[in-house]
């Protein structure tokens, strides 16, 4: 039996859905590109759950939509703060 989450939501709950499922996708696609070992690939496949339940619970365009742009966004984010605290590590600021 097939439920229908779009009826029951209201937009505030949906808004709220949609970018849990957002920041937890792009922080673990960000979490991919950063890490070396073979974890990486779990992280890859557990943002892949999470966005085959995103899709699932809306079935509408826009919804998809807005959870693509905004996984893309804090995929990006997330890079940029990675690749700084990197950076911090190895090259340490001057002390005086």
């Amino acid at each position: 039996m097939e439920e229908d989450y779009e009826l029951e939501d209201s937009v505030w709950k949906k808004i709220m859905w949609i970018a849990f499922y957002a920041i937890s996708a792009g922080i673990l696609l960000g979490l991919f590109t950063a890490i070396s070992s073979p974890i990486k690939y779990v992280c890859s496949l557990v943002a892949l759950y999470i966005a085959i339940k995103c899709f699932k619970r809306f079935s509408a365009w826009g919804p998809r939509i807005s959870f693509i742009v905004s996984a893309i966004i804090v995929y990006f984010a997330t890079a940029l703060v990675i690749a700084i605290v990197i950076y911090m590590r190895d090259n340490p600021m001057p002390a005086g």
